[in-house]
This record gives structure tokens, C-alpha cells and sequence, in this order.
């Protein structure tokens, strides 16, 4: 598997498809991109993620992994250095903090963030995909409205973010998690900075979040942000065609017992919190960490495998047909 290319699907204002890209960068990772549309149909890349909706995803040949947690997961088994989990400076692992820390900051925090997302600047066409990814009614006019009210809990958001970064980090001398080196819980918290950035611009973060502004530089030059502008690329058939040539078997296929459904039955892959569209796949692995389901793509000649994260989705059972 030494010679499979690293390819990340994503479009640059993506916070998440940027954390991702942080990731390898910081691991001097050497992978292409494939960049697509903001919104669906995106029919070229359903050979590869089984229905997935959301972005980004990263594939190795003819492996896709979605969403960063099971992402992150699989670069820091495959490039275990420099790691995602440095020891802190009393010498304490920092694996389950920095994990812990993302369900805050991607959760509660990052949903505080995309409250001042000026909805209504966007098109009606990234509005339209974005209500029908949500199940829900987005009115631009409203969120306008209730956007400078939501500031309060933004800011409180924010000032907690900010009052951890400065009780560990030493005047900037050390990381979030008070780490000599960058640690995944960097990559977590500057996301967000960067991002509420897009539309608030560095004047506001500066004079707000002085020290989260601070950290979101240094983490920008740790993971040499200026040079993804410069990316090799490939399209999306060129993606394809990576697939079926760099392919290789699931290795070591588990089932753990965690999940009521058996190996080799069909089942939708949902997340729990947005964007609950279903990847449907055979079940081919299973454990309290990661589902992989497995489908034979007969147009393009490969077999595709789907990683997910069992954190922040579900699995169910296919109904039969009658």
C-alpha cells in the first residue's frame, strides 16, 4: 500500500475540508486534491462515498473516510509522526483531551460561529442545498435578524475557548494543551477562529479574541497554510480512475459485538446532526470505533469501501424489500 495515493475531496471555504488539509500538512503528507462543488449533485464522487453528503472526504485508493474524526484517526495510524497527540509538558498523553475538546468545538462552538454566516450573500442556490441538507426551512431574512443577538453567545463561546488557549499556552510559548507541539486540539480550535474570520475579518478577532487570534497565526504557519494554494490537483474521473488501479482489500474486517446488525447485511449510514442523508453499503467492519460498509461499483470496475466514525452517526438495518 506504500505506492496509493492520498487524495482529499474538498472545496477551500470549507472549515472542515480546511482542517483536514491543516492535518496533512502538518504530517508533510504528500496528497493531490480533487475540487468540488459547494453544493449537489456531485455524481462523480458517489462512486466513492456511498451517498455521503457532507465534505470533506479523504480517499486512499479505493477507500474513502468521512468526516475528520475517523480521518484524523487513520493519518495518525498511517503517519504517526509528527503526532496529532504530543505529551504535555507535566508528560501526560493528551489523545482523549484533544478528542473530548472536538465534540465542544465542533459542536456548540462552531454552530455559535455559523450564526453570523450572512446567509442571504450566498445565492439562492447554496441556500436552497443547504435547507434541503438540514431538513429544515433557512430564511436569509431571519438569520439576519437574529444574527447580532446571537452574538452574546458567540462571545461567551468564544471567551471559553479563549480562557482555556491562555491558562495552558504560557504567553504563546506552548500550545492550546499546554504542548511543546502543535496537537490536534490546535487544528480543532483555530479552525473555528479561521473561519468566523471569513466574515468577520481580523480587526474583530484581534480586538475580541486577541490570544485566539494569536493562536490561529501560529497555527496557520505551523501547518504552512500559504501553500495550498499550490496543490497538485486531479478531477474527479482521474479520482475514479485511482480507485480502480491503487485498490486493496479490507484488512483485518471485525466485528466487535458493539453494533446489532451482522456482517454482510445492507445498511444506511446516517449522521446525527445535520445533513442526515443516508450512505447505504454491505457491512464489511464494525467496532465501537469505526463502520465500514462495502459496495461493487460494476461502471467503474472497483469495489469501493466507506469508512465513518461510529461518534455522530448511526447504523441501521436495510428494511427488506417486499
Amino acid at each position: 500500500m506504500s505506492n496509493l495515493e492520498i487524495i482529499l475531496h474538498w472545496y477551500p471555504n470549507s472549515p472542515f475540508a480546511q482542517k483536514v488539509a491543516w492535518g496533512l500538512q502538518y504530517k508533510n503528507i504528500d496528497f493531490k486534491v480533487v475540487l468540488i462543488s459547494p453544493i449537489e449533485p456531485r455524481p462523480l464522487r458517489r462512486p466513492l462515498d456511498a451517498g455521503y453528503r457532507k465534505t470533506p472526504v479523504l480517499q486512499i485508493g479505493n477507500h474513502t473516510y468521512c468526516d475528520s474524526k475517523v480521518i484524523f484517526a487513520e493519518l495518525e495510524k498511517r503517519f504517526p509522526e509528527p503526532t496529532f497527540y504530543p505529551l504535555d509538558e507535566q508528560g501526560n498523553p493528551t489523545e482523549h483531551s484533544a478528542l473530548s475538546l472536538a465534540r465542544w468545538t465542533e459542536g456548540s462552538v462552531f454552530q455559535a460561529v455559523v450564526s453570523q454566516i450572512p446567509m442571504g450573500a450566498l445565492g439562492k442556490a447554496f441556500v436552497k442545498d443547504r435547507a434541503q441538507f438540514s431538513g429544515r426551512n433557512i430564511d436569509p431574512e431571519s438569520l439576519a435578524f437574529t444574527a447580532p443577538y446571537m452574538l452574546q453567545g458567540l462571545n461567551a463561546e468564544l471567551q471559553a475557548v479563549e480562557n482555556l488557549v491562555k491558562s495552558h499556552h504560557q504567553n504563546g510559548s506552548l500550545w492550546a494543551l499546554g504542548t511543546k507541539a502543535l496537537s490536534l486540539a490546535d487544528l480543532h480550535i483555530a479552525m473555528n477562529v479561521w473561519f468566523l474570520g471569513q466574515f468577520v475579518g481580523s480587526k474583530w478577532l484581534n480586538a475580541n479574541i486577541p490570544v485566539l487570534n494569536g493562536h490561529l497565526k501560529k497555527t496557520l504557519a505551523a501547518v504552512r497554510f500559504t501553500e495550498l494554494g499550490n496543490l497538485s490537483q486531479l478531477d474527479a474521473k482521474e479520482a475514479l480512475i485511482v480507485a480502480k488501479k491503487r485498490s486493496w482489500k479490507l484488512a483485518n474486517a471485525t466485528h466487535d459485538g458493539s453494533l446489532k446488525v451482522k456482517l454482510g447485511q445492507v445498511v444506511s449510514v446516517l449522521p446525527t446532526d445535520t445533513g442526515m442523508v443516508p450512505s447505504i453499503g454491505t457491512l464489511v467492519h464494525s467496532t465501537i470505533h469505526e463502520t465500514v460498509i462495502e459496495n461493487q461499483n460494476q461502471e467503474y470496475g472497483f469495489t469501493s469501501y466507506t469508512h465513518f466514525p461510529v461518534i455522530g452517526f448511526v447504523v441501521l438495518p436495510q428494511a427488506p424489500k417486499l
